[in-house]
C-alpha cells in the first residue's frame, strides 16, 4: 500500500519529530521572526495538531490520560481532526489557496508513526492516504534518550506516549515513514534537522529556507 497521495500543497510546511525535539520552540521563534520582518499582517499562519477545535480538545484529553480510547478510535479521531484542519472553514487548504504560507506542528506523519505503533498500522495508512503532502517537511531527529530527558525535566505530568521505550519505537517508524514518503513524492522537500544542535543554529537554518515564503 502506498503511504501517501501524490499531491502536494504549495506553501504548506510541516514540522515533525518525536516528543522533545523542539518543533514547538522552533515554530514560535519562526513566528516571531515573521512578525518582526512582515508585521502582524504577515502572510504566514502558524498552527498545530491536535488542533484547538472540539475534536482536537478531545484528543488532548486522551493524550493527558484523562480519557481512554481504543488505539484505532484514537487514530480515527486524529484523522477527523486533520480533515477539519485541512478542509474546514479557514483551514489549511483555503489559506494556502489564498496565498498564505501555513506552518503546522505535526501532521499525518505523526499519525503514521504514533498510531502506526499503537495499533494496526494499516488503519492510519488508510485514514490518511487522501490527504495532501506538504511542500516542505522538516524532520527533527534526535536520540530518544536525549529528547525524553528534556521532556522529563519539564514541570507537569507526562502524556501517555512520553515513555522512552515507546519513543524509540516511534523514531524508528518515523524514519521508515519519511523515507518512503520522500521516495514516493519527489515534489515534497524533506529537510532533516539535527535536534541536538543549538536552538539558534537550528532557527537560522529554518529561516534560510522558509523566510521568503509564501512564494506566489
Amino acid at each position: 500500500m502506498r503511504y501517501y497521495p501524490i499531491m502536494t500543497l504549495r506553501n504548506f510546511i510541516v514540522f515533525e519529530g518525536i516528543d522533545g525535539t523542539g518543533t514547538t520552540t522552533q515554530l514560535r521563534i519562526l513566528q516571531d521572526r515573521y512578525r518582526e520582518k512582515y508585521g502582524e499582517s504577515s502572510a504566514a499562519v502558524f498552527t498545530c495538531e491536535p488542533t484547538s477545535g472540539e475534536i482536537g480538545k478531545l484528543i488532548r484529553r486522551c493524550l493527558k490520560g484523562e480519557l481512554a480510547y481504543n488505539p484505532d478510535t484514537l487514530a480515527r479521531l486524529f484523522a477527523a481532526d486533520r480533515c477539519e484542519h485541512l478542509y474546514g472553514a479557514g483551514g489549511i487548504a483555503e489559506l494556502c489557496g489564498n496565498g498564505k504560507a501555513v506552518f503546522t506542528d505535526r501532521y499525518l506523519f505523526s499519525s503514521l508513526a504514533y498510531q502506526g505503533e499503537t495499533g494496526d498500522p494499516s488503519l492510519p495508512e488508510l485514514l490518511n492516504r487522501d490527504f495532501p503532502y506538504p511542500e516542505f517537511l522538516f524532520f527533527f531527529d534526535i536520540d530518544p534518550d536525549i529528547s525524553m530527558a528534556r521532556v522529563e525535566s519539564r514541570s507537569g505530568d507526562l502524556e501517555i506516549f512520553e515513555r522512552r521505550e515507546f519513543q524509540k519505537k516511534v523514531r524508528a517508524r518515523y524514519l521508515d515513514v519519511i523515507g518512503k514518503a520522500e521516495r514516493e513524492c519527489p515534489g515534497m522537500r524533506v529537510i532533516r534537522i539535527d535536534a541536538t544542535e543549538p536552538i539558534e543554529e537550528i532557527a537560522r537554518k529554518i529561516w534560510d529556507i522558509t523566510g521568503n515564503l509564501p512564494i506566489l
